[in-house]
């Protein structure tokens, strides 16, 4: 079972600063990229994003999110800049037994985002 949900940025974190970015990998390979099917590389980037739980405290986990898009952020974005993560989803997947594909033994979050535009940039009109 597969689940998604689209995240409210200003309503989840008080702040989302850029990391870095590095192509995600094709699995088992230690230099070839993964391409969408219509050839557009994926990145795997990660963010430092802070917010705030339910006594109040601040909170700052590093989260990679999968994007894919022409070029590198990395090269557009500076370290520790404040980011808007577009259409930034969260998925949960359920992991299944290996031998009994209906028992479950756990669940993987991951995440996704379709752009990663500093905080500074203006939002592109017509979208």
């Amino acid at each position: 079972m597969l689940q998604t949900f689209i995240v409210d940025q200003a309503a989840t974190f008080q702040a989302v600063a850029f990391l870095s970015a590095e192509p995600r990998l094709v699995f088992g390979s230690r230099d070839k990229q993964e391409m969408t099917k219509d050839g557009v590389p994926r990145w795997d980037v990660q963010v430092i994003a802070g917010f705030r739980d339910n006594f109040g405290k601040v909170n700052n986990e590093v989260v990679t999110i999968g994007y894919a898009g022409p070029k590198n952020p990395a090269e557009s974005i500076g370290m520790y800049q404040p980011v808007q993560l577009v259409n930034f989803t969260v998925g949960v997947m359920e992991k299944t037994a290996k031998d009994d594909k209906n028992k479950v033994i756990g669940f993987r979050v991951w995440y996704r985002c379709d752009e990663v535009r500093p905080t500074s940039a203006p939002a592109p009109s017509g979208k």
